[in-house]
């Protein structure tokens, strides 16, 4: 088959297109002929060598996608999957920017037929990370939260489910195009960081509707700005590092008001492989994918082909904003 192989952590530009053994799917597990696959922010950062432990050399990257079940390896549940369309994720093997992956069977997802492709190929990463991002306000506690990168599209996707849910949301974008277009998609709180009284404009948003969590996905001095307007004691997790700098805090918001910032990985989440933490994963699967045509659906910006892809992958990643960059291993 053909692969997009990653040969040194340089980045989407040292991507080059292989010809490797297609490769056998074992009991339990499927052969899944790939649609499409996203770009997603965690796929650049494992190009570069930046997502968790460097990966081996050369390596299929790809994240997640979707595709058509052609073989099965054993087991009935692998077997009823032939000839399905199914979205599934890799974590540590070969990934889904190649014609075909081996995933396991009972990690896969069976797409409703009234999901398109981009959304079925997006079905996991962002719609697991939305849902998670906004638990805490759904559980009550915190009464309203602030986002990042809210054009992204984990940030619509939260939009979305803020009005499912009913509570307070601040979208933080970072030029004044973005406001206007969060704005016509319904968003009634949009901040500019690039704005000269966006400072201001944070501290008053977030105690007009008492914001105690946010979500940031930018990292950078992003991080300490949301610690400074923040209210006291209010909780900041960082799940991005879309300024490719380190986040930076003053220690005077963490000592004397309190302030606390933590970390959250899609991936801890199924680490848990006990009978109760597969339960849990079955039952996020179920609601992500009930969403996938209304509140977490994806938008494409392009298509690329594999043999495309080095060429065009770093131009169209400097703005994700009108949508995001899908993998097409068959043009």
């Amino acid at each position: 088959m053909r692969a997009l192989r990653l040969h040194a952590t340089g980045g989407v530009a040292s991507l080059r297109v292989d010809e490797v053994p297609a490769p056998v799917a074992g009991r339990g597990q499927v052969l899944v002929r790939v649609i499409c696959s996203p770009v997603n922010p965690s796929d650049v950062l494992y190009c570069e060598g930046r997502y968790g432990t460097p990966p081996p050399l050369p390596v299929i990257p790809g994240f997640e996608g979707c595709g058509v079940v052609v073989d099965a390896g054993g087991g009935l549940l692998a077997r009823r999957l032939l000839g399905a369309r199914v979205a599934g994720a890799v974590q540590g093997r070969q990934g889904f920017w190649a014609e075909y992956v081996v995933l396991n069977a009972l990690e896969t997802l069976r797409v409703p037929d009234p999901v398109d492709d981009v959304s079925a190929a997006s079905a996991l990463v962002n719609p697991l990370t939305a849902l998670a991002l906004v638990r805490p306000v759904r559980q009550r506690q915190h009464r309203a939260m602030v986002q990042t990168a809210a054009a992204s599209q984990v940030g619509r996707m939260i939009m979305r489910l803020a009005v499912r849910h009913g509570f307070p949301l601040i979208n933080i974008v970072h030029r004044p195009a973005l406001v206007e277009a969060l704005q016509r998609e319904g968003a009634s709180r949009v901040l500019d960081s690039s704005a000269p009284d966006f400072h201001e404009a944070l501290h008053a948003a977030t105690r007009e509707v008492g914001a105690t969590w946010a979500v940031d996905a930018v990292g950078g001095p992003m991080t300490g700005w949301l610690a400074t307007g923040l209210p006291r004691g209010s909780t900041i997790a960082v799940y991005g590092a879309l300024a490719g700098t380190p986040s930076r805090v003053e220690p005077g918001d963490l000592i004397f008001r309190q302030q606390t910032v933590a970390g959250y990985w899609l991936s801890q989440e199924f680490r848990n492989r006990s009978p109760l933490g597969l339960a849990r994963i079955a039952w996020r699967l179920r609601e992500a994918s009930a969403l996938l045509s209304s509140d977490l659906r994806s938008v494409a910006q392009a298509r690329v082909p594999l043999e495309a892809a080095a060429q065009q992958l770093p131009t169209l990643l400097a703005s994700t904003s009108a949508g995001k960059i899908y993998i097409t291993p068959r043009g």
